[in-house]
């Protein structure tokens, strides 16, 4: 069969496609770095449909007026000028402009993501950004996605590629191209844009780690091993109580839980844009039972610098944790911490136990729990899944404070059921049992899934596979 002539184009790392790339230069960044490159489609193979992209020509574009719905300009850093080209292109001047699109719908599936695509060239940077609306045009959660960065322009044009992937209350979108100069001669040439809608998949994650009750080790009541091979085994602290009829650990104290190696502690730091300029998405699966009262972190990461000594709050206490909580008056939720201290400079989310609303969990019964962080440091944008739902549990977020741009590591073990002895004290952290937990770095999961359906494959109706998914045959 012969093949279709197609350019080849490197990813930058957020998924921007930016330059030509030689053949054999291709070929061997393939193999060695695993990266996700991408031809032009044979027929548009791999397109569920035709560009949805409207008025994608510009022949009604009227952007300096700014109308609802239409292509519009705004100048973010003067001089910055917009004009329409006759031969169906549009141009940006000056130090720094956008150019936002008509809206396009979306479709409320969590299988497909948009292609975003476009004809450039210029003197200076653009990015690539999209911003998601509800069903009523108010923000949807995450707002604004930034897709593609620091691509640069060249009097040669280029089509430029990059992936959007919508959160599950997306029902419009729009796409923010973004011209940038150092000088005020900078130059963005535009043309052929087009958004399509394409099978659902991210670079695949990072899988971390991998500790599963059902592969303990030679050793599970010392220590339990990492299934990636990456970390040293976790260390048992106290008296957790591995059943390996049903392949669990049982924990019912504060002073039971598992810690990490110190050397392996920074593969567990997520920083997040509020302090790096780039997010560290990151998402934690767990399969675990709740089995009385609950007050503190399962997982978490979280070094105690400053206490008040009258209180004992946390005045300095860098890091995150991820909590299964059942409180004094019966009330089940998920939260998850991102922290610089125990007062407002921190974010937390919360899934479950407002409104009145419990989560579907009964004591005892095993669940699965997704909790993905997509590292900007709000809030509001994580999200929480359970037993295989593609919907998202409710998210009220903590109102009381926010991250500054002070970075969130730290240098202290990862630790698994407690550990935690400045919080909640005199209370339980953790009761209930632990099947297995993993960890996975980046936007995608296994084999590209987003975690709403890597959640949906692990938990397999209730089923779930034990062992190392890696090694497991993929199954939809």
């Amino acid at each position: 069969m012969a093949l279709k002539s197609c350019s080849l184009v490197e990813e930058n790392g957020l998924g921007g496609l930016t330059r030509p790339v030689a053949r054999d230069a291709f070929v061997t960044l393939f193999l060695t770095l695993t990266w996700l490159s991408v031809c032009c489609p044979a027929s548009g193979t791999d397109h569920l449909t035709d560009s949805i992209l409207p008025d994608a020509d510009f022949r009604n574009a009227k952007p300096q007026e700014n109308i609802t719905g239409g292509w519009r300009w705004d100048p973010i850093r003067q001089p910055s000028n917009v004009r329409v080209n006759e031969n169906g292109s549009i141009t940006l001047q000056g130090y720094q402009g956008f150019l936002h699109s008509p809206y396009f719908p979306t479709r409320h599936n969590t299988a497909v993501s948009y292609q975003i695509s476009a004809q450039v060239s210029g003197k200076g940077e653009m990015r690539i950004e999209t911003v998601w609306w509800d069903q009523h045009k108010g923000r949807a959660a995450p707002h604004i996605e930034v897709i593609a960065t620091k691509i640069v322009l060249s009097e040669e044009p280029t089509r430029v590629e990059a992936t959007a992937h919508p959160g599950s209350d997306a029902a419009y979108g729009q796409i923010r191209f973004v011209q940038q100069s150092t000088t005020p001669d900078g130059l963005l040439l535009l043309s052929q844009p087009a958004i399509h809608v394409v099978p659902r998949r991210f670079k695949p994650g990072d899988l971390l780690l991998a500790l599963d009750a059902a592969q303990p080790g030679q050793s599970p009541t010392d220590h339990w091993q990492d299934l990636t091979g990456l970390n040293r085994p976790f260390q048992v602290i106290g008296a957790p109580l591995h059943d390996p009829q049903q392949k669990v650990y049982h924990i019912d104290g504060r002073e039971n839980y598992f810690e990490g190696a110190l050397e392996d502690e920074s593969r567990f730091d997520f920083d997040t844009a509020q302090s790096t300029g780039h997010m560290e998405p990151f998402t934690l699966v767990v399969y675990a039972s709740l089995d009385g009262l609950s007050h503190g972190g399962l997982i978490n990461k979280v070094e105690l610098r400053k206490s008040d000594p009258v209180t004992g709050a946390m005045l300095d206490a860098p890091g995150w944790f991820f909590k299964i909580g059942w409180d004094n008056i019966g009330t089940k939720f998920l939260e998850m911490h991102q922290m610089l201290n125990n007062l407002h400079n921190r974010s937390i989310s919360k899934h479950g136990g407002t409104d009145g609303q419990n989560l579907s969990i009964q004591g005892g019964e095993m669940h699965l729990f997704v909790m993905h962080v997509p590292g900007d440091g709000i809030a509001s944008n994580m999200k929480a899944y359970m037993d295989g739902s593609l919907v998202p549990e409710k998210n009220v977020p903590w109102p009381g404070g926010s991250l500054s741009k002070r970075s969130i590591k730290n240098d202290v073990p990862l630790r698994i059921g407690g550990g935690m002895p400045f919080q909640a004290k005199g209370h339980p952290l953790f009761t209930g049992s632990i099947g297995f937990i993993e960890i996975w770095k980046g936007r995608g999961l296994w084999k590209g899934m987003s975690p709403e359906q890597y959640g949906k494959t692990r938990w397999n109706n209730g089923l779930p596979t034990r062992g190392l998914i890696l090694q497991q045959k993929h199954v939809e």
